[in-house]
């Protein structure tokens, strides 16, 4: 097994590339780091192009059992230094494990309805961090996938796989223009939800009906008026205290389980 001493180490060099969106789409690969996301993108058959951890850092028994399973697969297992693993971390504390694998695929096409489903679709979220939280927050409610509408940041950039914990490869994901994604609502019969500090519905006092997807706008601009009036529900969160607004991933979160804990009362 070759061991890595040298940051000028060829795939080290691709893994600090891919920290950059215009690399992660032209090989078409992602950068995954830390034991849960890499366990998550083995776990779910992805394709993983090579693998590389530290010994001195990655102490995990599951981990190494995971790496050890990689390679009576013949898939590539490197080995590297504490101090050239850190060359491709941006965590302060890197637990020295990371790989590269194939991106799959954002085709809204692949994303399934079914009568009871619950979606979330966000709409020009720019925060790579929020992004990933949210889809987290999706896995959590047992979601049905995840629609990146518009300009909304890469679900593969390697802070939203972070902030996923890795459920980037388990929840269903599609990017969409604004008009596929209302056409593909319609054809599928999805109810929208949007929220709006201005809509006049308490969100506790609303009824929801399934299939439906919870369409979220970015911090600041939020969903633009045509979306907000289209929608089959514009809600409000009610607050009590100073602050007039939340978080996008803490807001999408109290939406998402409102409408998972309506329909586990049906």
């Amino acid at each position: 097994m070759e061991h890595i001493t040298s940051t000028r180490n060829p795939q080290l060099q691709e893994m600090r590339r891919l920290h950059k969106k215009t690399h992660r789409e032209a090989s078409g690969f992602c950068l995954v780091e830390g034991i849960q996301p890499c366990l998550r993108a083995i776990e779910n058959g992805l394709h993983v192009e090579f693998l590389i951890y530290a010994p001195e850092l990655l102490k995990s028994p599951l981990a190494l059992m995971q790496i050890a399973d990689l390679q009576r697969r013949q898939i590539k297992v490197l080995t590297a230094s504490k101090e050239a693993f850190a060359t491709i971390s941006e965590r302060d504390n890197p637990v020295g494990l990371a790989l590269v694998a194939k991106a799959n695929p954002l085709d809204l096409g692949k994303i399934t309805v079914g009568k009871l489903s619950i979606l979330t679709a966000l709409f020009n979220v720019k925060n790579p961090g929020n992004l990933g939280t949210i889809v987290r927050t999706t896995d959590s409610i047992g979601g049905s996938g995840v629609i990146l509408v518009g300009q909304t940041a890469d679900p593969y950039d390697p802070t939203c796989i972070k902030a996923s914990m890795g459920t980037v490869f388990s929840v269903p994901l599609a990017r969409s223009t604004e008009e596929d994604f209302l056409a593909w609502c319609h054809d599928r019969q999805v109810a929208l939800i949007t929220t709006s500090a201005q809509a006049t519905m308490d969100l506790a006092k609303a009824k929801f009906a399934y299939p439906c997807a919870v369409l979220m706008g970015s911090e600041g601009p939020g969903l633009p008026r045509d979306i907000l009036t289209g929608g089959h529900w514009a809600v409000r969160i009610p607050m009590y205290g100073q602050a007039n607004s939340l978080n996008l991933a803490v807001a999408t979160g109290i939406i998402l389980y409102e409408v998972r804990r309506q329909l586990n009362q049906n």
